[in-house]
């Protein structure tokens, strides 16, 4: 990763950081973040992930890397992708294995067991590295889908 793309994954998390402080939840502010360092569309954003957060209130799923699927799939998806998108689920896998790697799980339960007492640490935490993991992999995308929205290479 150039120096650059390294800068730009930085300044994502940075701004997963702050809107987690500023209330968002975990899946908006992954989602947000990237979309909006990409020159993305952000309408709706927020609405889609607001019920994400907080292992979709049921411990279950992390909302962090719920929002970075989202924010891959809205980057990636063209207005008639339907089903499967092979790019879309190969990098939204790619970004669930590197979160175990980084993580050891994706439960939020257990992610909130394993890691800290402290929610807003911990949750700050896994949101921004998430976010950045998140951008890594849309950085690193080899060639733009012309059906894609914002995403070109750098």
């Amino acid at each position: 990763m150039s120096g650059a793309e390294q800068d730009i994954c930085e300044e994502v998390r940075e701004k997963a950081k702050i809107y987690f402080n500023q209330g968002y939840n975990c899946a908006q502010a992954v989602a947000l973040s990237n979309v909006e360092m990409l020159k993305g569309p952000t309408d709706g954003i927020i609405q889609l992930a607001a019920g994400f957060g907080h292992g979709m209130s049921a411990g279950c799923a992390c909302g962090a890397l719920a929002g970075g699927v989202m924010a891959i799939s809205l980057l990636l998806a063209g207005p008639a992708t339907k089903g499967f998108d092979k790019e879309i689920s190969e990098m939204s896998a790619e970004l669930h294995q590197r979160f175990v790697k980084e993580f050891g799980l994706t439960c939020c339960r257990g992610l909130r067991k394993k890691l800290s007492p402290f929610k807003n640490a911990r949750c700050r935490d896994i949101t921004a590295t998430t976010a950045a993991i998140t951008m890594e992999l849309l950085l690193a995308r080899k060639r733009p889908s012309s059906a894609s929205v914002g995403v070109q290479p750098l």
